[in-house]
């Protein structure tokens, strides 16, 4: 079944005006100013079930190249172009094998990326020069909306900064570009919180999990009636990096629990369902791992802004429903990188 459950009640709009001496955000629901932002060769914010990307016409050169330079994103990094419906997959693909075709009517629209191989006339720019491209159909109904209106495929990355906290609601993106003029279609709170599944289907290659989502491998491999391998290969998908999703404190993850920083005041917390007194602000984000995805990058975000001097993140189960929070846990814990 596609991925279909009910969105929460989006929050109570809130516009960031423009100030005339000024560059700032501005959030908008006015979907006709949106698709026309989007035709005119500019970024757009767009809500998706999973995170909030940073949308552009997949088809202009000139469009795409300004969603590198605004997330400061490295161009060897290829992007998702997302479609209204599968049936616009064939637009963007040379080849889709059956096994994509089972994938994508189980699955689409919803929190799932195929790696398939890409017409000669899919900008190299949008691959990062592969000759395979990656494709979405989102299931937030804003966005469905978003791109039946606009007619064609959008690249949309996560909405930030290279490597920092990826957006799940229109004041996570603004806080991110508060100094850009970016419009931000808001669609509400993100309801998976998590980045899509990818999965590759290449010919001459077996079927690839190059990341994982909040629609498991199990779940995956049950459709497809065979194992997925969960190695990267050859093929560069986004969030690939070793340190992505990260905010800017300092953070460590652990399993067991480090008591003397309890006492500390500018340690924060975020704790999987087993919470302990702390003097320093905490989050709670219950042991049920479907709710735990969703507010993971919005407690990110509430800890990040209090300059805190490290945010302590309690490890959830071994278990494969926890694959994909482990998966960003790991990355936003990574060290950043000396200059």
């Amino acid at each position: 079944m596609p991925y279909n459950r009910p969105l929460p009640t989006a929050a109570p709009l809130n516009v960031i005006s423009h100030d005339p001496l000024t560059t700032m955000p501005s959030i908008t629901t006015d979907l006709d100013r949106c698709v026309q932002q989007l035709r005119s060769g500019n970024l757009l914010a767009m809500p998706t079930e999973t995170v909030y990307g940073l949308a552009a016409d997949a088809r202009n050169g000139e469009a795409v190249a300004k969603v590198f330079q605004l997330k400061q994103r490295p161009d060897s990094n290829p992007l998702i172009v997302h479609l209204a419906d599968a049936s616009q997959a064939s637009n963007w693909a040379s080849h889709i094998p059956a096994q994509a075709q089972v994938l994508m009517d189980a699955c689409w629209p919803g929190p799932l990326t195929l790696v398939l191989p890409a017409r000669d006339d899919v900008l190299r720019s949008v691959t990062a020069g592969q000759d395979s491209v990656a494709l979405r159909v989102p299931a937030h109904p804003v966005a469905r909306a978003l791109l039946q209106a606009f007619g064609d495929g959008l690249v949309a990355p996560s909405a930030n900064r290279y490597m920092s906290i990826s957006p799940t609601s229109a004041a996570h993106v603004a806080r991110q570009f508060a100094e850009s003029a970016l419009l931000i279609l808001d669609g509400g709170a993100c309801q998976v919180g998590l980045e899509s599944s990818i999965v590759s289907l290449l010919p001459g290659d077996s079927p690839r999990l190059l990341r994982h989502g909040m629609l498991g491998q199990a779940r995956l491999e049950q459709i497809l009636g065979q194992a997925l391998e969960n190695r990267p290969g050859s093929v560069r998908a986004p969030g690939q990096c070793r340190r992505h999703y990260a905010p800017g404190t300092p953070t460590s993850s652990f399993s067991e629990l480090p008591r003397p920083q309890l006492d500390d005041p500018d340690c924060g917390w975020i704790w999987c369902g087993q919470a302990h007194p702390s003097r320093g602000p905490a989050v709670d984000l219950s042991g049920d791992p479907e709710r735990y995805a969703a507010g993971l990058y919005a407690a990110l975000y509430q800890l990040d802004a209090l300059a805190l001097r490290h945010i302590h993140i309690q490890l959830p189960p071994q278990s494969a429903a926890w694959a994909a929070v482990h998966e960003r846990l790991s990355r936003a814990c990574e060290p950043a990188a000396p200059y």
